[in-house]
């Protein structure tokens, strides 16, 4: 894979001041000899992490500076590297026995393209609304199997859906809300997060669907090339759709200390 490409996704997706930061309590972003640590009110390594995606200063430098940052994460942090990239700091995290929260693969698109039309059934809109607000929160939450009490925590206002460096949408199917999505600039880069269907509706084109709405308002905001991560299930979607495997983000958890 052009490294390019991995560039692309480490920038967008790890190494830049995401703009959705500043709409949470704790939301923050450092960057400090090579290392970027992101940190928020949200749960667990996932979201709170040190990006080690170039060169940086050996993990026994990093942990005290990571530390202080993470005083707050209460449900654990994480270091995050480009897995089996060879980065010195991942064979330290192996040789210590760190255990592995999450493993992503990250999917760029090099140039966005236009895609074919929604389904004739399909409403693709924008949230602008409190009421958008809600339904974009109960759609989210239902499809992914979330607890009631994570929608404020991700969703946090109506603000954060009215943030120019992000756009946030739901798919309507026949009048009914049954998917949502949306991305964040970052850059010339949409990073696409979000995207949710509900399970009666899933294998019917509508994510797809979701997903190239973006991505076309993506590009008449500037954004030439995408990327996101994905979980399994819909890794052939977003390769159908032009995204290109990558490279795994791979985050290891701090142990217990």
């Amino acid at each position: 894979m052009p490294p390019v490409l991995c560039r692309i996704a480490h920038e967008a997706l790890s190494l830049t001041d995401a703009p959705f930061l500043k709409h949470y309590r704790r939301g923050r972003f450092r960057t400090w000899n090579g290392v970027a640590m992101t940190g928020s009110e949200l749960p667990g390594p996932g979201f709170n992490f040190a990006a080690c995606l170039t060169e940086t200063p050996p993990l026994d430098a990093i942990l005290p500076v990571a530390r202080d940052f993470f005083s707050e994460a209460d449900q654990g942090w994480g270091v995050l590297v480009e897995g089996d990239a060879g980065h010195p700091v991942e064979d330290e995290l192996r040789t210590r026995g760190w255990q592995v929260a999450e493993d992503e693969p990250a999917f760029v698109m090099p140039e966005i393209v236009a895609g074919s039309p929604a389904p004739a059934d399909l409403v693709v809109r924008p949230v602008l609304t409190e009421a958008d607000w809600r339904t974009f929160q109960r759609v989210a939450i239902t499809a992914f199997g979330s607890p009631l009490e994570l929608a404020d925590l991700f969703m946090p206002s109506l603000a954060f859906f009215r943030d120019p460096d992000m756009h946030w949408v739901i798919g309507e199917w026949r009048g009914e809300p049954v998917a949502v999505g949306g991305y964040h600039r970052s850059g010339r880069t949409a990073v696409v997060s979000g995207l949710a269907t509900l399970e009666a509706y899933r294998g019917q084109g509508i994510g797809a669907a979701v997903t190239r709405a973006l991505l076309a308002d993506a590009a008449t905001k500037g954004c030439k090339s995408a990327c996101l991560r994905s979980g399994p299930k819909s890794v052939p979607l977003y390769e159908r759709l032009g995204f290109h495997f990558v490279c795994h983000h791979r985050t290891y958890a701090v142990p217990q200390e």
